[in-house]
């Protein structure tokens, strides 16, 4: 390196030290510009991009360096915290193998590689890094809060809570054991002692503004679950800060202004979809609200939403989303404020009085329905019940909102009643067994997919007398169109806001787990209440 550009490069240590960040990163590229081969130069000047959390740009540079020194340690390193940070998991893990390959000692990424692959939903490879942390690095607070953290993904809450409890004895003040520690009492149904715990964590985190927010974020939940609306979904708002793939997604960064809900007259705005399809449809129950306040609208959603949607919505534009996959910058520039789905609660259901403005969104196609009208009065019995029993993705999280179909035989065996499919996602064995071992036939149509054409299966719905579903997309699709619908709900579900109903719909029959069961513990009552409704 010449004299000129290691004297920048001091300056630019110096001025990192007394943590002036930006400065540091100016002469950083100031000394590049006098020397551009020196290789911990470059190190040093795509690592100033942390500290400014400008993670799009360090990746950047270090896949830059990768290309040219495709095993040096530090840019494998670099990388993969990179991908980290933008919630890029599957590129992280990548790397972090690359690295633990090279050296089977590295702590720092095994623990790097639990925390991707937790956020992934790899949870059998989580506890397997976990382990292996856990084993370098024994006596290590970090080790047991790593184990409890893919214990609790895995749905072993009792067991991560020992994990939990390990690292804080080991430092009183871990903040972060202490915030898995409130997650834990959150997943067991617990909102209050968590909601205590997370007080105390925000005190440690003072300051710190992504975990004040991860922190909030988290709490939300719980505020919602005993129905404090306002600061439940105001927290909920924080979501889109944390970097991991459990808070609101996609991380979206927009130029026009975030709308408060204020009166729109002659301006656009755009209302862009989050999470998955059934947080989407519960989302859009309060549209008809906010047309009332904007009369230009335009809806990036769900592709499959669109036909419904713009037959039931005329004067919204409905489309599907498009960004650029590095920034995350929207492809268009038609609007003049935008607002993710979900912050929309905030806006429209935030007292309990709000949840009466609810009514059936979902206009079907008259056509089709038509057909299914005819085919279902072509199917010997009275009374024609959809079904649904579980989602199309399962995980120790979601698996006890769920029991299998061959535990709703006390609803099978109803007597009178056609049973249509609305379970998405393969089911062909699961209904064969039903066929066989209880002889009653589940009926579906081999040209509406049941995935996919959900214009098809609003058709279809509306056309039922009754819908029985467990907690998926079906779940808020029914009561969309207006059919009468038997929810089952885990034990302190948060979308009950600490009430025995599910307010986000009219006429809904609300069933929720007593605690420690199961939702086949629901199936009897469904049962005896179909019996007593339709006088079977």
């Amino acid at each position: 390196m010449n004299h000129q550009a290691k004297n920048m490069m001091r300056s630019a240590d110096a001025a990192n030290k007394s943590q002036h960040f930006q400065k540091a990163n100016q002469l950083y590229k100031k000394a590049l510009d006098l020397d551009s081969k020196d290789l911990d130069l470059r190190i040093k000047y795509a690592l100033s991009f942390f500290a400014l959390n400008a993670f799009q740009e360090s990746v950047h540079e270090f896949h830059t360096l990768h290309v040219e020194f495709p095993e040096d340690v530090r840019i494998l390193n670099g990388c993969a915290v990179s991908y980290i940070r933008l919630g890029r998991f599957e590129l992280a893990i990548q790397f972090l193998k690359k690295l633990v390959s090279k050296d089977p000692q590295d702590y720092d990424s095994w623990v790097n590689l639990c925390y991707a692959a937790g956020s992934s939903a790899l949870h059998s490879d989580t506890i397997f890094y976990a382990l292996q942390a856990l084993q370098l690095k024994p006596l290590e607070p970090r080790s047991h809060n790593n184990m409890g953290s893919a214990l609790l993904m895995a749905g072993r809450v009792s067991d991560a809570l020992v994990s939990f409890d390990t690292a804080l004895s080991l430092d009183s003040n871990n903040y972060d054991a202490m915030s898995n520690i409130a997650t834990s009492y959150s997943i067991l149904g617990k909102p209050a002692k968590a909601l205590e715990i997370f007080n105390q964590c925000l005190a440690f985190a003072k300051g710190n503004f992504d975990s004040e927010a991860s922190l909030r974020y988290r709490m939300s939940f719980d505020l919602l679950r005993i129905g404090e609306l306002k600061q439940g979904w105001a927290m909920y708002d924080q979501g889109f800060i944390p970097k991991d793939s459990r808070s609101r997604n996609p991380k979206r960064p927009f130029t026009v202004p975030l709308w408060d809900g204020r009166m729109l007259e002659e301006k656009t705005l755009l209302i862009w979809r989050e999470q998955g399809l059934g947080d989407e449809l519960m989302f859009l129950s309060t549209l008809h609200q906010a047309q009332q306040r904007c009369k230009k609208i335009i809806v990036e959603c769900d592709a499959r939403l669109i036909v419904p949607l713009q037959r039931s919505f005329p004067d919204i534009t409905f489309r599907e989303a498009s960004f650029t996959s590095q920034t995350l910058h929207s492809t268009y520039a038609d609007f003049d404020y935008h607002i993710p789905m979900g912050s929309l609660m905030g806006i429209f259901r935030s007292a309990f009085s709000d949840f009466e403005e609810s009514k059936p969104f979902i206009s079907p196609d008259p056509e089709r329905a038509s057909i299914f009208e005819q085919r279902l009065k072509d199917l010997p019995n009275r009374v024609k019940i959809g079904i649904c029993w579980r989602s199309s993705v399962l995980n120790p999280e979601r698996n006890s909102a769920y029991a299998p179909i061959s535990e709703w035989e006390s609803i099978l065996r109803l007597p009178n009643v056609d049973f249509i499919n609305l379970q998405y996602g393969e089911s062909s064995d699961e209904l064969r067994n039903v066929e066989e071992h209880f002889g009653v036939k589940i009926h579906q149509w081999p040209d509406l997919d049941l995935r996919n054409d959900l214009d098809g299966i609003f058709s279809l719905i509306s056309c039922l007398d009754h819908v029985v579903t467990a907690t998926t997309a079906i779940s808020e699709m029914a009561p969309a169109t207006g059919t009468p619908t038997c929810i089952l709900f885990p034990h302190n579900s948060w979308v009950l806001f600490g009430t025995d109903q599910y307010l986000v719909h009219k006429d809904i029959s609300t069933y929720v787990c007593p605690e420690g069961t199961g939702v086949a513990q629901l199936i009897p009552q469904v049962a005896e209440d179909l019996k007593n409704f339709y006088r079977l």
